[in-house]
């Protein structure tokens, strides 16, 4: 019919994994013969499942005395994926539909998502294309991976390890182990490692799922191949088709998000004192303490508070209630094309702006939405790093294991990516594009080509539109058109500029997800 089959679908692309641990165990296919057999086997954990497991949780809360006596739901949750280039492994030659998936591993784009820095062993291939494409490529490149998420850190490395035990020789476990993500500690549980709170915002499936007040709500298509909402099922001119075999299946995009967070801590302290240059109005009465200076701050990158209540309708100090409410905390618009409450260049402006009518209509929005899933990885920050960051030394690695889903590569994670966050121009909020910035969390550092004018400077205002045409020594000659942002000598540059940018990509890949019925098959 038109909606998914609960039964059909593996893991927690639906409902996610309720979990305080996640492996992700990377591997490469050794013998195909084996490695069905023990597929055979392996119990992947349908959205039925999730729904099941988290009916238990409601039920052993709502039971409880009180909240220290909620007993512990005992739960592991599997799903298992393949890179595009695992499937050739399997046999599996028949396209998929998703253009990008069918041609290009996540290292074939590493440069144009953006990633600057070194990527880990594991995600790295020895010869990417970024032109065409390297999935048939076989050498160094991953095959699958297994999700194993528990309600502890005990079942959920004891599961990971009977399902390394279940395929035995037939793989080999990329880095030789999981890689594996926790929830922190309290008072920090469901926040990343920079202290905000995570997966506040998730679209919710037309006739899947029931929505609260304001949430997004996306055809279901938009996640789940082959149902409305589906860019390949649903445009009669393409010349791609979608093979019987994916429906009720997902593209999974996996990433490892390196975050440094004494540097993010020290940024924000450095800019919270100046904060009557960036509240709204100028000024507000009873002013602003030390803490809630630096939280404004922190909150105007992210586009939320660190307890997930929204900028939009929190704009001069956080609101617990609000957070705390499903009803509330996502019941908001941003007032385009105002950025009086909510900076357009906001994390969570810039990935979801919600409402740009008249330019952008709402089903192409709707269109770019993704499930996101994930655990943060690495310790919690130490008084002991933090003095030897101040000596010299560099942070320990940390950060988030970032997970998403979506029907569509192109619709929803590279256009978040590419489209969204690392698009200066973006949100449009005008006929005439007007500079915003690059998202402050998914964003990319620009590479400048250092220049300078003979004489007295132009005449110039930050973003006054500039066309400069430059001639070498060897004469050629270059037209430059854009956006002017001006910095007088000696004086001091706006709150936050300029953006250091914080999070860094060490690797993932693009994975495909196939329905319960599929695996069988």
């Amino acid at each position: 019919g038109s909606l998914p089959d609960l039964n059909n679908i593996q893991g927690d692309v639906i409902y996610l994994f309720p979990k305080k641990a996640e492996n992700f165990v990377f591997f490469r296919i050794n013998n195909v013969t084996s490695f069905r057999t023990a597929l055979q086997s392996f119990k992947p954990t349908t959205a039925e499942d999730v729904k099941d497991n988290l009916t238990s949780i409601a039920l052993a809360k709502a039971n409880a005395r009180d909240a220290s006596s909620v007993p512990t739901v005992d739960i592991a949750q599997y799903q298992i994926a393949f890179s595009r280039t695992g499937m050739y492994f399997l046999g599996m030659n028949e396209d998929t539909g998703d253009v990008r998936f069918d041609n290009h591993c996540m290292s074939d784009d590493k440069q144009f998502l953006g990633d600057q820095r070194q990527w880990d062993p594991i995600f790295v291939k020895p010869k990417p294309d970024p032109v065409n494409g390297s999935v048939r490529d076989d050498t160094g490149a991953l095959h699958g991976v297994i999700t194993v998420a528990g309600s502890s850190a005990e079942t959920c490395t004891k599961a990971s390890n009977d399902v390394i035990d279940l395929f035995g020789s037939s793989i080999t476990v990329a880095g030789g182990k999981p890689v594996e993500g926790r929830a922190r500690p309290p008072p920090y549980k469901g926040h990343e490692h920079f202290g905000f709170q995570d997966g506040v915002s998730q679209p919710c499936l037309r006739g899947v799922v029931d929505s609260h007040e304001g949430q997004i709500q996306v055809d279901p298509g938009v996640i789940i191949m082959g149902y409305p909402g589906d860019p390949v099922r649903d445009d009669p001119t393409t010349k791609v088709k979608r093979p019987a075999w994916t429906k009720d299946g997902t593209i999974l995009v996996f990433r490892k998000l390196e975050q440094s967070v004494i540097s993010f801590e020290d940024y924000v302290q450095r800019n919270g004192p100046r904060w009557r240059e960036f509240i709204p109005g100028g000024d507000i009465s009873p002013p602003l303490n030390k803490q809630e200076a630096e939280d404004l701050f922190g909150a105007r990158l992210i586009g939320r508070w660190k307890s997930g209540a929204p900028l939009a309708k929190c704009p001069f100090r956080d609101n617990q209630a609000v957070a705390l409410n499903p009803d509330l905390n996502n019941n908001f618009d941003y007032y385009e094309p105002s950025d009086y409450y909510c900076p357009f260049t906001a994390h969570t402006r810039k990935t979801a702006p919600r409402n740009l009518n008249p330019y952008i209509d709402a089903k192409f929005l709707e269109s770019g939405s993704i499930v996101r899933g994930g655990l943060p990885y690495g310790g919690e920050v130490t008084d002991q790093e933090r003095r030897d960051v101040a000596s010299g030394k560099p942070e320990l690695p940390r950060g988030l294991l970032f997970n998403c889903y979506m029907s569509s590569l192109d619709s929803g994670f590279v256009r978040q990516t590419i489209g969204y966050a690392g698009n200066d121009y973006w949100p449009i909020t005008s006929l005439v594009p007007q500079k915003k910035g690059q998202d402050p969390v998914l964003g990319s550092p620009p590479v400048y080509t250092p220049a300078q004018i003979e004489g007295t400077s132009p005449s110039v205002k930050s973003g006054d539109r500039v066309n400069l045409q430059l001639t070498g020594a060897d004469g050629a000659t270059f037209e430059v058109s854009g956006f002017a942002e001006v910095t007088v000598k000696g004086a001091a540059p706006p709150p936050g500029e300029p953006n250091p940018f914080f999070v860094t990509s060490r690797g993932g890949e693009y994975f495909f997800v196939p329905s319960v019925s599929t695996l069988t098959s």
